[in-house]
């Protein structure tokens, strides 16, 4: 009797442990994915036009949107400057829609006319066309490597790099 009653309370008592787990876990999904106005892009390619010119192209493999649509987490980004002929990779980014910066992270390489760079973190202010970081900076040519604190390219131009810099000459 006593084995009957166990086996038969056990659903019972297997249900309401799934249900206080599940209320002690809460909706703890990201933003993205919570209620309606969700939106994923994949394969993404956008061109940023200044004066009626291409300044930058991007290919995201996945754009993940907030539910208020007000940004954007990116993933896999690649972005092609045709000014400074400068390219940039990350495996993730953040792109914030109401003012048009992009934040990339998880080590960001870069490629430039005889140099690269890698940084932890890369910061694209398009009102001032500055990509900056203050995470740290290790940039190399074929005859030198600069490091730094921070750094920033303006213009797609000059790379200037402060804080605690070192540069090795070979």
């Amino acid at each position: 009797m006593k084995k009957y009653r166990i086996i038969s309370l056990l659903p019972a008592t297997l249900t309401l442990l799934l249900i206080l787990v599940w209320l002690a876990m809460g909706n703890k999904k990201p933003s993205y994915i919570k209620g309606p106005g969700k939106s994923v892009m994949k394969e993404v390619e956008v061109v940023y036009y200044k004066k009626e010119r291409p300044d930058w192209r991007a290919y995201i493999k996945e754009a993940l949107f907030s539910r208020d649509e007000t940004g954007s987490e990116l993933k896999d980004v690649n972005i092609f400057y045709f000014r400074g002929d400068l390219s940039l990779h990350a495996k993730q980014g953040f792109y914030d829609i109401t003012n048009g910066q992009i934040r990339l992270s998880g080590m960001v390489n870069g490629k430039g006319k005889g140099f690269t760079f890698r940084s932890p973190e890369l910061l694209y202010l398009p009102s001032e066309d500055i990509l900056a970081t203050s995470k740290g900076l290790v940039i190399k040519g074929k005859k030198y490597m600069l490091s730094g604190r921070s750094g920033r390219i303006k213009d797609s131009q000059v790379m200037e790099v402060t804080g605690d810099v070192r540069a090795v000459f070979y």
